[in-house]
């Protein structure tokens, strides 16, 4: 479902990564509503970045059902905080960009995602 990737600087730490890990999957289930098991994170080392940045998030998020561009604003800010916040580093130096893709672009286990909002049906068809 939602992918994010992660590109750091410098070698990251396998504890922060986790803590990172978890507060991404929080603030992408509080704000959208989706199921935590849907929350992919992938971390990527010693990358050069742009500007300030130290680490740079590229989200891959389903569009459609409630996600306008007030949800995927505050999705974006709350994630540059959180994970910022949870990394120990300034809000300046993590960029986040998200990337809203329509859910039949997608497949989990072999199966074509769901919209936004029809989580729930999905998974008890899936499992």
């Amino acid at each position: 479902m939602p992918v994010y990737t992660l590109a750091s600087r410098s070698a990251s730490n396998k504890d922060t990564n986790q803590k990172i890990a978890n507060k991404i999957t929080d603030i992408h289930c509080e704000t959208t509503g989706a199921p935590p098991e849907f929350v992919n994170v992938l971390f990527m080392d010693n990358h050069p970045l742009k500007g300030k940045a130290e680490l740079s998030v590229t989200g891959n998020v389903r569009s459609g059902g409630n996600r306008n561009a007030e949800l995927t604003d505050k999705l974006r800010n709350a994630l540059m905080q959180g994970i910022a916040a949870t990394a120990g580093l300034s809000n300046e130096q993590v960029a986040v960009e998200l990337i809203g893709f329509p859910a039949s672009w997608g497949m989990e286990g072999g199966e074509i995602l769901p919209e936004p909002g029809e989580e729930e049906a999905w998974l008890k068809r899936a499992t």
